[in-house]
């Protein structure tokens, strides 16, 4: 129990006193979206990422519960329908629905809020019982205390010390809400996020090799959500000043921070400020692959003609996306591809597309002379007119010469930003997508969008038994 009011009491004391009617109708329908995206990422990530196999076999091993249920209750593993111990449905979901790199993004902070902190709040209201509003409440709480820290911990800092901001940020977002629902009292939920302050972790050296320790990062934020509240409520002691002591989290990772602004939270604003993406690579080439694609067409471009192509992103985007340009120029593997913008240029101006199927398809393209000639005549800076704007925004600027035209296109606002949301129809289609690929029936595809388009509407059952209704009824379900 801490004995001082420190942020970690401050945030406790958040995460308990939101409630449903401290959410906006916007705040609930960004929910809605955020979640129907979620599960079909869940659906998809299981059938199509190479890592799942991997990823299903250890869990299943871990997962040495026997007969005998936990004493709170099961969860369930939404890509089969299998109920698991609450920590290991989190870290499965979690795990699954990053996998493809296709999850949503919050641009100020620099994270993928949705991933870890749904898999804690869904897993952990299943456990309890708890009702529709209840987990409303926590998923907006989760989306505020991850999107917090996350432009508390200054993300070029953060990344410049080697930390993925969704897989650290995201504990604690995710412990906020599994802790609001698992009913835990202020001083106990402020002991789990002691815990989690020697938890939080995830390393970006993933990048080196297109490992697959990315996809795993929001399960084990979202796993050890649940084993840190289930620990404090059992009485286990927590560190005082987890994030602002002289060893605690700020300290060690990152420069210049500033906590003042985990005090101005506004309850929902982070999941109203969150992007859903309609491409499957790192958020940082999403408005560079607009203004591309935009040029692929409507012109008449020749992708034979191409002699360069720059692109202009945000200093943290050139890292993740530009760097070491000779790497980036010749992936390996989808993980390459997810984090390499001559890569996505490439694609774009040759097949005008660069979704879920094309990225995928892409694969057996490596040798392509044209793939090659054009990701070896691609550059990526940045500049002061996209510099200044982040992270605020995160805009690009993308020049293609053909010889005899240079095509250039400035992109503020990236599709599915609040200022360009995505509608629903085409978050329907995106899920309808990725459930094919799972094969998911077309009855229970209907059953899962509309227990979605209604949570918080009064429904009977709750969510998460409408869920496992349909994804048990799934033919991939064992």
């Amino acid at each position: 129990m801490t004995t001082d009011d420190s942020l970690a009491d401050r945030l406790s004391r958040y995460a308990m006193e939101t409630d449903r009617s401290a959410l906006s109708d916007s705040t609930v329908e960004a929910i809605r979206k955020a979640t129907l995206d979620w599960i079909g990422l869940i659906l998809g990530g299981e059938a199509i990422a190479e890592s799942s196999a991997s990823v299903a076999q250890g869990i299943a091993v871990l997962d040495m519960s026997g007969d005998s249920a936990p004493a709170t209750g099961w969860a369930t593993a939404l890509a089969t329908g299998e109920s698991l111990a609450p920590d290991r449905a989190a870290l499965l979901n979690g795990t699954y629905a990053h996998s493809l790199d296709f999850d949503d993004t919050h641009r100020s902070s620099s994270s993928h809020p949705g991933a870890p902190v749904i898999a804690a709040a869904m897993a952990a209201a299943e456990a309890t019982g708890a009702t529709d509003d209840e987990l409303l409440a926590a998923i907006a709480v989760g989306y505020d205390v991850t999107c917090g820290f996350g432009r508390a911990v200054n993300p070029d800092a953060h990344y410049g010390h080697g930390f993925h901001i969704t897989a650290t940020c995201g504990t604690f977002g995710a412990t906020a809400a599994a802790g609001r629902l698992w009913g835990l009292s202020p001083s106990e939920l402020s002991a789990a996020f002691g815990i989690n302050g020697s938890q939080a972790a995830g390393s970006l050296q993933f990048l080196d090799n297109g490992a697959w320790n990315k996809r795993l990062h929001p399960g084990l934020a979202a796993s050890r959500a649940i084993e840190a509240i289930t620990l404090a409520a059992a009485g286990f002691r927590g560190a005082t000043r987890p994030f602002t002591g002289t060893h605690g989290f700020f300290h060690g990772y990152t420069d210049n921070a500033d906590p003042s602004v985990l005090d101005g939270l506004e309850p929902g604003a982070a999941v109203r400020e969150t992007a859903l993406k309609p491409y499957p690579c790192c958020r940082y080439m999403h408005a560079a692959i607009d203004g591309l694609l935009d040029i692929a067409t409507d012109t008449t471009i020749d992708p034979a003609t191409i002699e360069s192509i720059h692109v202009d992103l945000p200093a943290s985007g050139v890292t993740l996306t530009g760097e070491p340009i000779d790497a980036k120029r010749r992936p390996a593997n989808l993980v390459d591809c997810q984090f390499s913008m001559p890569f996505a240029a490439a694609l774009a101006l040759t097949e005008a597309d660069a979704g879920l199927r094309a990225f995928l398809d892409a694969q057996d393209r490596f040798d392509d002379p044209t793939m090659r000639r054009l990701m070896d005549r691609t550059t990526v800076t940045t500049s002061e007119s996209v510099q200044s704007r982040f992270p605020e925004t995160w805009a690009a600027s993308v020049r293609v010469d053909d010889g005899s035209t240079q095509h250039e296109r400035f992109v503020e606002h990236a599709r599915g930003e609040p200022e360009r949301p995505l509608s629903w129809s085409t978050i329907e289609a995106k899920f309808a997508e990725l459930a094919t690929a799972a094969d998911v029936g077309g009855d229970d595809c209907a059953a899962i969008i509309a227990a979605c388009r209604s949570l918080g509407d009064d429904t009977d059952p709750p969510i998460y038994a409408r869920l496992r209704g349909a994804v048990g009824h799934s033919s991939r379900s064992h």
